[in-house]
């Protein structure tokens, strides 16, 4: 998992934020965070990837997961989502 200091999260963050601009969708993510964070960029991977965004390659690439990482993320993601429904993101 991508460490909490990563310095790559500042221009992922940015680029992820583009991409729902690109789409429309920017709104969604204005007032979610103050700043980057790898919170703000997990927050943003799981936005991107139940709207059909993202892909899990990417995800993984954002997040810098290996594939057992990334099934127990997918997983979690799906499980807050049946529990809770939609807008968990």
């Amino acid at each position: 998992m991508l460490a909490p200091d990563d310095s790559s999260i500042p221009a992922s963050v940015q680029e992820l934020l583009a991409l729902l601009e690109n789409h429309g969708m920017r709104q969604w993510a204005e007032g979610k965070f103050s700043h980057p964070s790898r919170e703000a960029l997990i927050h943003l991977c799981k936005f991107g990837y139940f709207t059909g965004l993202l892909s899990k390659a990417q995800i993984a690439s954002y997040l810098k997961l290996d594939r057992p990482d990334l099934k127990n993320l997918l997983k979690a993601w799906y499980d807050d989502h049946r529990s809770k429904g939609c807008g968990t993101c």
